[in-house]
């Protein structure tokens, strides 16, 4: 099996570097991203654009990469995309992985056919929906 090299980023960069990363062996990409609001985006990024991250996003997926999106929901910000990045895995092969800023339960209400995903994932505990490519999980407090 081969070893994962992963790193992290805020995707701005991404689609330029993405195949240089593929060349020196990264297998994994964490895109941190709370929103898919152009408008929140560059609110909540010092007014960066949201588009170099999807950018950035589509090429590593084209080139194979693993692509892994670390959410923080903030209520009354972004908590009512949730629907959103779930839908996100029914489309594409994404694991979006919820990190510790809301309360897990009231996420998992807005999602009732989530399913526990067995295995080891590391800190993070992994569900999906029987029909998407994708899986959503939790970091682990």
């Amino acid at each position: 099996m081969e070893e994962k090299k992963t790193i992290v980023t805020d995707g701005q960069d991404l689609a330029e570097k993405a195949e240089d990363l593929k060349k020196n062996g990264v297998t994994d990409v964490i895109v941190t991203v709370n929103t898919f609001n152009y408008t929140r985006y560059a609110e909540s990024n010092d007014g960066k654009e949201l588009q170099p991250v999807i950018d950035g996003i589509n090429k590593a997926i084209g080139l194979g990469l693993g692509i892994r999106l670390d959410v923080a929901l903030k209520e009354g910000f972004n908590d009512d995309e949730v629907l959103d990045f779930l839908q996100l895995t029914l489309l594409h092969k994404y694991d979006v992985v919820f990190l510790p800023t809301m309360d897990y339960e009231s996420i998992k209400a807005k999602m009732p056919g989530l399913r526990k995903v067995e295995g080891d994932f590391g800190d993070v505990e992994m569900y999906k929906y029987a029909v998407a490519r994708g899986r959503i999980g939790f970091l682990k407090g």
